[in-house]
């Protein structure tokens, strides 16, 4: 799987990611409104190993799709995606990006990248998005690319950092908005 955006390459993790990978996984900052604690090296290592059998399209279950920067190869994010089991029209995505390029519109056309291809090889009817309510900088990037606020879900989130729940924006596109 490979898709390409102006700047970027969509494709698989592979094992020599791994120093890149860690370096934005590893990072409490990047990952202060994520479901993940930041992750070390040996826990990098097997999250990579595990996706290695990825399979475009495949239902249910997360996959994480690699975000390589075009100019120089490197690995600077990845994106999540789940093909809903119950209903495989409709996929949720997300996306992780190192602290060092962030705030360069490398998440929107990541996401942007993706979407489309969802919406034209797959055929998805909808894609959603969850985001941690005090995390600004992500529902600008769902925003930006057309997304609807359809929900305010009250303490869906507990976040092992605060210790507490917190809320979360559930977003929606579908693929007549695209």
């Amino acid at each position: 799987m490979k898709i390409q955006s102006p700047r970027l390459l969509l494709r698989w993790l592979r094992p020599d990611d791994l120093d890149d990978f860690l370096a934005y996984r590893s990072d409490p900052i990047v990952m202060r409104y994520q479901s993940m604690s930041p992750m070390r090296r040996e826990e990098a290592a097997s999250f990579i190993k595990g996706q290695m059998d990825n399979e475009w399209g495949r239902v249910g279950g997360y996959q994480q799709i690699g975000i390589e920067r075009r100019s120089d190869g490197k690995l600077i994010g990845d994106c999540a995606l789940k093909i809903q089991a119950a209903e495989p029209r409709i996929a949720e995505v997300g996306y992780t990006v190192n602290r060092d390029f962030q705030g360069q519109g490398f998440a929107t056309e990541a996401v942007r990248a993706l979407i489309g291809e969802l919406f034209t090889s797959i055929e998805v009817h909808k894609i959603i998005a969850l985001v941690d309510v005090r995390n600004p900088a992500s529902f600008r990037v769902l925003e930006k690319l057309g997304f609807t606020r359809e929900g305010h879900l009250r303490k869906s989130y507990y976040d092992e950092v605060d210790g507490d729940w917190f809320d979360e924006y559930w977003y929606g596109l579908l693929r007549e908005e695209w």
